[in-house]
C-alpha cells in the first residue's frame, strides 16, 4: 500500500520537545539521548477512505463529540448494561448483562500475567488483541444498543498539559463526561487485586456523581467471574499525569520498529509491575484509580474504552508513518514478563472466547482492512 503521499499530519506539539532517555532498563538507549519530536512528529491518522474501506467509522476525540453525542454515547453504553448476557455459565458465571460479558472476556484472557504463563498484557500481541476487541465492542454498541458512530478516543495528552486539576478534565464532568471521584477510603487503597498500590489516589470508593454513579459491576476484580456485585470506585490520581505528557507519546512514535514500539508505549519485556504503573498504557488507567488500576478486570470501568482507542489511535498513527513496513511489523514474547519466550508473529492466534472467532493477528494490522485479507474499517480524526 501506497499511503505516505496521502498522511495527512497535524500540530500535535507547537514547538520540538525533548525526548527523556528512560528506556530500556538494563541502562542501553535504544534511540540517541538528545532525539528531539517536532509538530509533525505525530497525531497522524489514516487519510480518506482506501480500497475496500470505503466507508469508515469515524473515531473522535470525546471532546470533539457534541453535547448530544456524548449524551447518547453514555447511554449505549449504559444499554449494555441492560441487555441479557450471552456467555457461557460454565465460564462467566457471574456476568449478568453484554457489559460484563466483555468484562468477563478481559478478565480470562488476561489470566496468566504474574505467574508468566499467558494473558493478553506485556505480550507482543498486546495492541493488536486490544485492538480487535475494541472493533467488538464497538459492534455491540452499534447493534444492540444504537450508537450510530465510532468508538471515542480520550486523548489524555491534552490533559496532561491543561493544568487543570483531575476533576476538571472533561472525561470527569459529571454532566458531559463519565462523572468524577469516589471518597476518599481509610487507608487510601486501590481497588486492584492484581497491581501494586500507587500512592496520590484521592478517591477510592464508590462514584458519587455522573452517569456511572450507580454502575453495577457483577465480575472481578481480579480474576473471578463469579457473581461479585458491587458499585463502580474511583481514585483519581494527580501523581500519574506526568506519565501523560505529550512528550510521552511522542517517544513512542520516534520508534523504529514495533519492538521498540511497544516497549515504549506499553512496556519492555523485562519490566516490572512497578515499573509499568509509570508507562502511558498502566497510566493511563491508574489516573481514573479505583477499578481501573485492576490489570485483569480494568474493563469494570467505563473510560477503559475511551484510553484505549487513544492507545490505538498513537499505534496507528506510528502505522501509518511508514505503512508498507509497519503494516507487517510484529514482534515481541508470547508470554508475559518472559523475554526468552516464543515471538509473536503475524500468524499468532488472537482469541476472544464467545465475542469472537479466533483470527491470525495479521487480520487487525490494518484499520482500513486492505493488508493481510483484514476486515476493519475505521479511522481517527486528529
Amino acid at each position: 500500500m501506497r499511503l505516505l503521499s496521502l498522511l495527512s499530519l497535524a500540530a500535535g506539539l507547537t514547538t520540538a520537545v525533548p525526548v527523556d532517555n528512560v528506556f530500556p532498563r538494563t541502562g542501553k538507549s535504544t534511540s540517541p539521548a538528545n532525539q528531539t519530536l517536532s509538530s509533525t512528529s505525530f497525531n497522524l491518522y489514516w487519510p480518506p477512505p482506501i480500497g475496500k474501506c470505503q466507508k469508515p467509522l469515524i473515531r473522535k476525540e470525546w471532546r470533539q463529540l457534541t453535547t448530544t453525542e456524548k449524551k447518547q454515547f453514555i447511554t449505549s453504553m449504559k444499554c449494555m448494561a441492560t441487555r441479557p448476557s450471552k456467555a457461557p455459565k460454565n465460564l462467566a458465571p457471574g456476568a449478568r448483562h453484554r457489559y460484563d460479558d466483555f468484562n468477563s472476556v478481559h478478565i480470562i484472557m488476561s489470566d496468566g500475567l504474574p505467574q508468566k504463563t499467558g494473558g493478553i498484557h506485556l505480550v507482543g500481541f498486546f495492541f493488536p488483541w486490544h485492538r480487535y476487541f475494541l472493533s467488538l465492542f464497538e459492534t455491540a454498541l452499534r447493534t444492540e444498543c444504537g450508537w450510530t458512530f465510532g468508538l471515542p478516543y480520550w486523548d489524555w495528552s491534552q490533559d496532561a498539559i491543561s493544568n487543570l486539576p483531575l476533576k476538571k478534565w472533561p472525561v470527569y464532568d459529571p454532566v458531559t463526561g463519565f462523572g468524577g471521584n469516589g471518597p476518599l477510603l481509610t487507608p487510601p487503597q486501590n481497588a486492584t487485586y492484581s497491581w501494586p498500590y500507587l500512592t496520590g489516589q484521592t478517591g477510592g470508593g464508590c462514584v458519587e456523581n455522573g452517569p456511572f454513579q450507580n454502575w453495577t459491576i457483577n465480575v472481578g476484580p481480579g480474576q473471578s467471574t463469579a457473581l461479585n456485585t458491587r458499585c463502580l470506585k474511583r481514585g483519581l490520581n494527580p501523581d500519574t499525569v506526568q506519565w501523560l505528557r505529550p512528550e510521552r507519546v511522542g517517544r513512542a512514535m520516534l520508534a523504529e520498529n514495533f519492538t521498540e514500539f511497544d516497549a515504549r508505549a506499553q512496556a519492555p519485556p523485562d519490566v516490572t509491575p512497578e515499573t509499568t504503573i509509570r508507562m502511558m498504557h498502566a497510566a493511563g488507567h491508574y489516573v481514573t484509580g479505583g477499578e481501573a488500576t485492576d490489570y485483569i478486570s480494568s474493563t469494570s470501568e467505563p473510560l477503559f474504552w475511551l484510553h484505549h482507542a487513544y492507545l490505538d489511535k498513537v499505534y496507528s498513527s506510528w502505522q501509518a508513518m511508514k505503512p508498507a513496513k509497519r503494516l507487517s511489523d510484529i514482534g515481541g514474547p508470547s508470554l508475559p514478563l518472559s523475554p526468552e519466550s516464543p515471538q509473536v508473529t503475524l500468524n499468532t492466534t488472537l482469541d476472544v472466547l464467545w465475542e469472537g472467532e479466533k483470527i491470525p493477528l495479521s487480520k487487525v494490522m490494518d484499520i482500513s482492512g486492505n493488508e493481510h485479507d483484514g476486515f476493519l474499517c475505521y479511522r481517527y480524526t486528529i
